[in-house]
């Protein structure tokens, strides 16, 4: 049996492979609806399974906050500072091989802080555990990221690493409105014009089993975020 891991690859390497063009539109859309399902799939398996060893952690207080960052970014120190948490610190990538928690008070509110697992590059196709800190990531109320001083750049492949995740930071969904209907195939109305061609965003549809519907789109967007309407 396949994986849902390799079926993402697959996946994966089917969007890359294939050309970009008109006749490609319907087929694109569909492939790329497909893996954000397939990855909005792999996160639920992980958070309702607990995500394994050190990673089925109960949310606590006001609010949970993630600290995110590369492997030895000092996440476990600026734990330790605020919270009452006793987090691992070491010279070494990897001190931190599960969620540790800590709690801190501001202004009457506690806020739960959890010390994560280094993010690495691939996490959100599964490498160093990506999934699995993902899941927590995906359950928090705010993510804080944490960076080398030195290296402020390695943010864009955090934020990279989640948006691939299906997780949108600093974003409010597409203004779009999609209404099912019984019958009439799907039409669309809309005030903007749009980076995404009605065939794609069919395909899209389809994929979500969506046939009959009326769309109203009120702003400028392109596949992608199409996409996020419907996760």
């Amino acid at each position: 049996m396949v994986s849902l891991s390799e079926q993402i690859e697959e996946v994966e390497e089917e969007i890359h492979k294939t050309p970009y063009n008109k006749a490609t539109q319907h087929h694109i859309g569909k492939l790329k609806a497909k893996l954000s399902k397939l990855r909005e799939l792999q996160l639920q398996r992980m958070s309702g399974g607990g995500g394994g060893d050190g990673y089925g952690v109960r949310r606590t207080g006001d609010a949970t906050v993630v600290l995110v960052g590369l492997p030895s970014v000092g996440k476990s120190s600026l734990l330790n500072q605020l919270t009452n948490a006793d987090s691992p610190v070491g010279a070494y990538e990897f001190t931190t091989l599960k969620v540790v928690p800590g709690m801190m008070e501001y202004r009457g509110a506690r806020i739960q802080l959890l010390d994560l697992p280094g993010l690495v590059r691939g996490a959100s196709s599964g490498r160093g555990r990506g999934r699995e800190v993902l899941s927590m990531v995906r359950n928090s109320d705010l993510v804080i990221f944490v960076a080398d001083v030195f290296s402020p750049e390695k943010i864009k492949i955090l934020r990279r690493e989640l948006y691939d995740a299906g997780i949108r930071l600093d974003e409010k969904p597409p203004d779009v409105n999609i209404k099912r209907t019984d019958r009439g195939g799907v039409l669309f109305s809309s005030t903007v014009e749009l980076d995404v061609s009605e065939d794609e965003m069919r395909a899209v549809l389809s994929e979500y089993k969506l046939h009959n519907a009326l769309v109203l789109i009120r702003e400028s967007l392109d596949l992608d975020r199409f996409i996020y309407v419907l996760q």
